[in-house]
């Protein structure tokens, strides 16, 4: 669906971070289980490895996704093509600061990611993992709530 003429391999990119987006979101909640059941007392370091690092590198990864995907809805007109098809995928839910709530399109998810003072992982036991991005309030909202397995699969169509 996607063409390109850069040197930058932009869909190799997005599948890159949407890997280590996807991982960290659906492993967090397994490896905070199996660290609390097996490893008493202090281990400071493998906390650190399990947990530390790899928030780290899925918020990097979250921002470079946020990006790729900007690039591409500018250079492919992906959200006019959307809205043309009556499909504007709905990746979560915009909260502004009135309490009201809006869904969330795609564009809209890597603009909120972007201009978050920071991101929150929300993984709840038998559920789908949220990204929360925190506002920096000087915007009109105050959080917007990511569904990471729906913007998986906006990412999929892209790749498809």
């Amino acid at each position: 669906m996607v063409t390109t003429k850069r040197s930058i391999p932009l869909m190799r990119l997005v599948q890159e971070n949407l890997s280590i987006v996807m991982t960290y979101a659906y492993s967090r909640q397994a490896l905070a289980e199996m660290f609390e059941g097996k490893f008493r007392g202090r281990w400071g370091y493998l906390h650190a490895a399990l947990f530390e690092i790899s928030l780290e590198r899925a918020e990097k990864a979250c921002f470079e996704l946020a990006l790729f995907l900007r690039i591409l809805d500018d250079e492919q007109r992906l959200s006019a093509y959307f809205a043309s098809m009556n499909s504007v995928p709905d990746c979560g839910t915009l909260i502004l600061k009135d309490g009201s709530e809006k869904p969330l399109p795609f564009r809209e998810v890597a603009n909120k990611v972007i201009h978050s003072s920071r991101l929150e992982w929300k993984s709840e036991k038998g559920a789908d993992p949220v990204l929360i991005c925190h506002t920096q309030n000087k915007e009109g909202w105050l959080r917007a709530e990511v569904k990471i397995l729906a913007l998986a699969e906006v990412c999929g169509r892209l790749m498809g």
